[in-house]
């Protein structure tokens, strides 16, 4: 029955995590052919809202993609990045990477780093819900 479970979350699971990462998709697109400036043009009146919101499209990723795409084992430790996160730092390496040859948009280290903060966050909160659900073995 547990497993039942299980099989009915992944497909909610799967369809979220592509959802958004179609949405991440287009911000990146608006933002570097500068359309992005009127959809969050109010981030820059917030201390930090930049690096806010790298942390929470990040984090927020991470979380959908780790749910729908990795197999939580209850021996593996908690402190290592999946396949599913390491994938996704590699992209946002180079999509971060990319913006030094986009004349609007800018490196920041900083960027990244919230970009990584996001990562482990997401990573976190997902593994936590998912040793937590009917089904699991906590590790």
């Amino acid at each position: 029955m547990a497993a039942a479970y299980q099989n009915q979350r992944r497909p909610i699971a799967v369809i979220a995590a592509l959802a958004f990462v179609s949405f991440f998709i287009w911000i990146v697109v608006l933002a570097d052919k500068a359309y992005g400036t009127p959809w969050w043009s109010f981030i820059d009146q917030i201390p930090l809202g930049d690096k806010i919101g790298h942390l929470g499209l990040v984090s927020t990723l991470s979380f959908l993609c780790n749910l729908a795409f990795t197999s939580w084992k209850s021996g593996r430790p908690s402190c290592r990045f999946t396949r599913t996160t390491w994938i996704l730092l590699l992209i946002l390496t180079v999509e971060e990477l990319s913006q030094a040859f986009i004349p609007h948009r800018h490196l920041d280290v900083f960027d990244w780093t919230a970009d990584v903060a996001g990562l482990a966050i997401g990573q976190m909160t997902a593994r936590f819900l998912s040793i937590r659900s009917p089904g699991t073995k906590a590790p």
